[in-house]
């Protein structure tokens, strides 16, 4: 397997987002573009870890991909839909928390922190969900839905690059920090 075949894989998906912004609206093809990031986004998690190929250069890239994918979902979305004051209010207070977490683990690390815990799988799984559910759903429960436990993951994230004493892209959560709750997950029977 060629090594660059999950960045490719990632960097596909930011040529994606440049897409959506041109779709214009929730329509066929933002559907259908939307979902080709988000099958880009599982296949180059996957291939990297099955083919050995994880990097931090990789995991960067990854998140940046994440990032502008949102964005460009946001620049379309925002302006076609019937947004209540409160929902661009928590989009806006989710984004300055996520962006003080990545300032702070920047500064403590030295180097882009963004976490791929399970609170940001979640929140990144319902987030690809979302357009499919505003089409048949009220625009105002999947707004809150996926906003709480995106500002939840975006809470643990701050917490994480608080509290932490390195960086760990792929911390699973905030209680992975105890010593502890991490032989317990890990399924040992000895604590430290």
């Amino acid at each position: 397997m060629n090594p660059q075949v999950p960045n490719a894989l990632s960097i596909s998906r930011i040529a994606g987002a440049f897409a959506l912004v041109l779709t214009g609206g929730l329509n066929e093809w933002f559907l259908a573009i939307f979902t080709l990031c988000a099958v880009t986004d599982f296949l180059d998690g996957y291939i990297a870890r099955k083919h050995g190929l994880c990097s931090d250069e990789g995991e960067v890239i990854d998140s940046i991909a994440d990032f502008a994918v949102v964005l460009a979902m946001l620049l379309v979305l925002i302006p076609s839909l019937p947004w209540d004051p409160w929902m661009i209010q928590l989009i806006a207070l989710i984004a300055a928390v996520r962006g003080i977490s990545l300032c702070v683990g920047t500064i403590r690390f030295g180097r882009m922190a963004l976490l791929h815990t399970f609170l940001n799988k979640a929140a990144g799984f319902l987030l690809r969900l979302s357009p499919f559910f505003i089409m048949f759903c009220d625009l105002g429960a999947v707004v809150a839905v996926v906003c709480a436990v995106s500002l939840a993951g975006a809470v643990e994230d701050l917490a994480i690059n608080l509290r932490a004493d390195s960086l760990d892209r792929n911390v699973r959560s905030f209680l992975d920090l105890n010593p502890r709750n991490r032989m317990k997950y890990r399924g040992a029977d000895e604590r430290p």
